[in-house]
């Protein structure tokens, strides 16, 4: 019942932000280059986001294993984080890792609510992506989860906002993962 719900408001918002241009996605139409991964791999992000500060960190992500990367906004409301996730298993290709992040989610989140899944294409390079709506102690957020191949690793990057927010963002996001470039091959995969 629940989830029913949630897919009608998520389409009457659609449908209402078709009719209602968002002045504050269009003032963030703004894209920079952020460097990953000692320069591995490029991605274009909206101005509006910055690199979290390291104080901040510490009071949003409590947790031993802070994400790799965090870039977020000046409210902390949206941001992108990154994150190695291992090797890929000989022939496996990131689609099936996320089909497999999907089921195992679903069987532990099971008040999560999911939605689409994807596939975009960063040049020749296949990026898939779930998303979900979670909950917090505050409310709900949005997140929107994908993929990459760099160098034998996956990188899973996380996108995530409060879900008021949602229709905002993810069409924006989806075109942020297409602007993910590969650049030269170092012999050890490092951080930032």
């Amino acid at each position: 019942m629940q989830k029913k719900t949630d897919q009608l408001i998520l389409e009457l918002r659609r449908k209402y932000r078709q009719a209602q241009p968002d002045k504050q996605v269009q003032e963030r139409q703004g894209f920079q280059e952020l460097s990953l991964y000692d320069g591995l791999c490029t991605i274009m992000l909206p101005t509006c986001l910055h690199d979290m500060k390291r104080e901040h960190r510490y009071a949003k992500y409590r947790g031993r294993t802070q994400p790799d990367v965090i870039i977020t906004d000046e409210n902390a409301d949206a941001a992108f984080t990154f994150n190695l996730a291992g090797q890929a298993a000989e022939g496996e290709r990131p689609e099936q890792r996320m089909e497999s992040l999907r089921a195992d989610m679903q069987k532990v989140w099971k008040q999560a609510v999911f939605y689409d899944t994807g596939v975009v294409m960063a040049g020749d390079m296949p990026v898939p992506w779930m998303d979900c709506k979670t909950f917090c102690l505050d409310g709900s957020l949005y997140c929107l989860l994908f993929l990459f191949e760099l160098q034998g690793e996956l990188v899973l990057g996380n996108f995530h906002c409060s879900f008021p927010q949602y229709d905002r963002w993810k069409p924006i996001v989806l075109e942020v993962l297409e602007t993910i470039e590969k650049r030269g091959e170092k012999t050890n995969l490092e951080l930032l």
